[in-house]
C-alpha cells in the first residue's frame, strides 16, 4: 500500500551464510537443512499458521523493569517478520515503546480516538509506524503536551477498531492491573505473556501479580500464558530463583527464557537481526507457543 511505501519494510527473514550453503556453492552438494535449520523451520511454520480473526496479547508485570516494553517489541517484530501480514503493538503504558520501535508518528491514538470517522485500515494506519520488520506501533501522545488521559471507554473502542485490522494485537500493559484500562485489556485479551527478571522482587511482584489473575476473575487465562524470564543483566540465576520460577511455570501453558542480550541492553531500538542467535530462537518459540493457542478456524488475513 502507499501508506506502507513511506516506511522502509523489509520482510524477507533474516538468514546466516552457513558451511552448508559454502559447501553447496563449491561443489554443487545440498546437503539440505541442518537440525538447527528444521526446527527453526518448524517454529516459523507454526507461527505463520491462519488466525481466526484478531489475537489480542496482553505483555504485563506489576513490577516494572523487568523488560516488558523490549519484549512487546522483540515478539511483535518476530510475529510481523515471518508472518508477513498485520501485526500491531499498542502501549497503554505511556512508556518508551516509541523509541524502542524507531521513532514516532506525529499523530498518537489520541488522534485516532477522537476522529470518529476513523474505520478503515487506512485510517489506523495514518496513526502507526511500520519498522523494518513490518510490526506497526500505535503509541499515547506526549503527555507532557497534552491534557488528554486514556481512559476505559478509550481503550473499549481502540480494541474494537484495530481487531477488525490485524492478525495479532500486542498491548503493552500498565503496572496498575485493578485499573480501569486494564478492565477493558484483560476481557478481550486471548492469551497472556507475564514478563519477569530473575530478581527476588521481581518474581515476587510475578507471583502477586498470576494470584490477582487468578482471584480476580482471570483463572481461565492461566492456560494460555506465556511466563517470559527476561536475563536483563548477564548474572547466573542461583538456585532458591530457579526453584521459584519452576513452581511458578508449573501453572502456566508455558515458559520462555530470554537470554541476557546486549543488543536490548543498550535501552535503544530493538531491531531481530542485531539480537543474538539465542534471543532470536527464543522470541522464534516463544511466537510459537503462542501461535499455537490461535482459533482453529478461519482465514489468513
Amino acid at each position: 500500500m502507499a501508506l506502507d511505501s513511506l516506511d522502509q519494510r523489509d520482510t524477507e527473514d533474516s538468514s546466516r551464510f552457513t558451511w552448508r550453503d559454502l559447501i553447496h556453492r563449491v561443489t554443487g552438494i545440498d546437503l539440505g537443512p541442518g537440525k538447527d535449520s528444521r526446527y527453526e523451520q518448524d517454529l516459523r511454520n507454526r507461527i505463520r499458521v491462519a488466525v481466526g480473526g484478531a489475537f489480542p496479547i496482553a505483555v504485563l508485570n506489576l513490577k516494572g523493569g523487568v523488560g516488558k516494553t523490549a519484549v512487546v517489541e522483540a515478539l511483535g517484530s518476530t510475529f510481523a517478520a515471518v508472518r508477513h501480514n498485520r501485526v500491531l503493538a499498542v502501549d497503554i503504558d505511556a512508556g518508551d515503546l516509541a523509541e524502542r520501535h524507531g521513532r514516532r508518528n506525529p499523530f498518537s491514538m489520541a488522534d485516532l480516538l477522537t476522529d470518529h470517522a476513523v474505520t478503515q485500515y487506512t485510517d489506523v494506519r495514518a496513526h502507526t509506524y511500520l519498522n523494518s520488520f513490518g510490526l506497526e506501533v500505535l503509541g499515547l501522545p506526549d503527555y507532557a503536551h497534552t491534557e488528554w488521559r486514556l481512559e476505559r471507554p478509550d481503550v473499549v473502542r481502540l480494541l474494537s477498531i484495530v481487531k477488525n485490522h490485524y492478525s495479532v494485537v500486542l498491548v503493552d500493559c500498565v503496572k496498575a492491573l485493578n485499573s480501569a484500562v486494564m478492565e477493558a485489556v484483560l476481557p478481550e485479551s486471548l492469551a497472556l505473556v507475564v514478563v519477569t527478571s530473575t530478581s527476588a522482587d521481581a518474581i515476587r511482584k510475578t507471583r502477586t501479580t498470576l494470584e490477582w489473575l487468578c482471584h480476580n476473575g482471570y483463572q481461565r487465562l492461566m492456560k494460555s500464558t506465556v511466563l517470559a524470564i527476561n536475563h536483563v543483566e548477564p548474572a547466573k540465576v542461583d538456585r532458591v530463583v530457579a526453584r521459584e520460577l519452576e513452581r511458578l511455570s508449573a501453572h502456566l501453558a508455558a515458559t520462555v527464557v530470554l537470554p541476557f542480550d546486549r543488543h536490548v541492553h543498550e535501552g535503544k531500538r530493538i531491531e531481530l537481526d542485531r539480537l543474538s542467535k539465542k534471543s532470536r530462537r527464543s522470541y522464534l518459540e516463544m511466537a510459537a507457543v503462542l501461535a499455537d493457542m490461535f482459533p482453529a478456524s478461519g482465514s489468513e488475513r
